[in-house]
């Protein structure tokens, strides 16, 4: 059979997980119950730099329209910036602007300092005149980009949920879980893969001795059960207060006549 060719689409697709798996990856900051993606905050910092270079330089004009460079610069900057604070999940939840985080800094930086700010600081600039317009575009796009942000975002915490709730259940993986981030972890007082092996082994030692068929023990047992059954019905002193019967008439008569017991015999 000929040998099956990789679908270039599944190719990028996983390229594309891989990829958004690095990107989204947060670390925790030290004495504050917020994560921060390294990934996108060097993003955020050379798209906002190569904005600043746009909008302050003395450049020749470039051959786009100015309102759609602002509305597509400065929303594609709050987009990254959405997704540089992230909020994982414990007791700084409940404070409503540690839950916020993210919308309060993009609120801040992106619509205030970006969209409000940077224009009356262009107007200032001798080779830059101050226009309206370009607010309104810059507020418009950050609106737009934010919702979208907002959207990647729950689709990304949906994303990582399933992946988290069907893992496969290997000897590797038990005892481990994954995180919103893409991170794994390990359950508080799982065992190791060599702890869980070791014991798996003295399971399956004890289990092979249990299993060595004695005859003596079987014999001894069905003796036992025999005798049991047998003092139910007697007169001694065995289990329940009964024992084996000493004499039976039944026995008398199977034995050979030289081997009977002496003493009178009925006629």
């Amino acid at each position: 059979m000929p040998a099956a060719y990789p679908v270039p689409t599944k190719v990028i697709q996983e390229l594309w997980d891989k990829f958004t798996t690095w990107i989204m990856r947060s670390y925790p900051i030290r004495d504050y119950p917020l994560n921060l993606r390294p990934a996108m905050v060097f993003a955020t910092a050379a798209w906002i730099i190569l904005l600043g270079i746009l909008g302050m330089a003395p450049l020749p004009e470039l051959p786009v329209n100015d309102k759609a460079l602002h509305f597509f610069g400065l929303g594609f900057a709050t987009f990254l910036l959405y997704f540089v604070i992230d909020v994982p999940e414990g007791p700084g939840r409940r404070v409503w602007y540690i839950r916020r985080a993210p919308l309060i800094v993009v609120g801040l930086l992106a619509f205030f300092i970006g969209g409000i700010v940077s224009e009356f600081v262009q107007a200032t600039l001798p080779w830059k005149t101050f226009q309206p317009l370009d607010i309104l575009s810059n507020l418009l796009g950050s609106s737009l980009f934010l919702y979208l942000a907002h959207l990647a975002h729950l689709r990304h915490l949906k994303k990582q949920e399933i992946l988290s709730l069907y893992q496969p259940l290997s000897a590797g993986g038990v005892g481990r879980y994954r995180d919103a981030q893409g991170r794994e972890h390990r359950f508080e007082g799982a065992a190791s893969p060599v702890q869980e092996t070791s014991s798996a082994r003295g399971v399956g030692g004890r289990g092979s001795q249990g299993v060595i068929w004695d005859e003596e023990s079987e014999t001894g047992s069905r003796a036992s059960d025999d005798g049991n059954r047998g003092g139910e019905g007697g007169t001694g002193t065995g289990y329940g207060g009964a024992g084996l019967p000493v004499f039976r008439i039944d026995d008398e008569d199977a034995l050979p006549p030289g081997n009977r017991p002496g003493g009178v015999q009925l006629s």
